[in-house]
């Protein structure tokens, strides 16, 4: 089977790690390290209102921000590029290029059911060499 070819659930990750938008930066970039991540799902009411990556939390302390006092909510993104689990791994990594993010939520309808990164891609291009 082609790689390109396979649906996105085939290589997203759950469950996807989750903070509210009134966690603190500190908190943020802890979650990030402890469980080796590049991102993280930003929900409010169990619904996806926005996501971090490390890059936000980067150009915030480089911008001066207080980690304690610098909320989730203030860094994350909003303009949210989404996939759906039967999307394609190809037209993920077209969106990937196409809004130049790393991560992306796969959304079922309105639920937040994985998450894709830039590294699961590579690693199906991987195995399907």
């Amino acid at each position: 089977m082609n790689t390109a070819s396979s649906p996105v659930k085939s290589r997203m990750r759950w469950p996807v790690a989750t903070i509210g938008g009134a966690t603190p930066m500190r908190d943020v970039a802890e979650a990030l390290v402890a469980d080796e991540l590049g991102a993280l799902a930003v929900v409010e009411n169990h619904a996806l209102i926005g996501v971090i990556a490390e890059r936000d939390v980067v150009r915030h302390v480089a911008a001066g921000a207080d980690p304690d006092h610098t909320r989730a909510a203030d860094m994350m993104s909003t303009e949210l590029v989404t996939v759906a689990p039967g999307d394609t791994l190809d037209a993920a990594a077209a969106l990937m290029r196409e809004a130049a993010v790393r991560h992306l939520p796969v959304l079922d309808g309105q639920e937040l059911v994985g998450f894709l990164s830039i590294r699961d891609l590579l690693d199906a291009d991987l195995a399907g060499a």
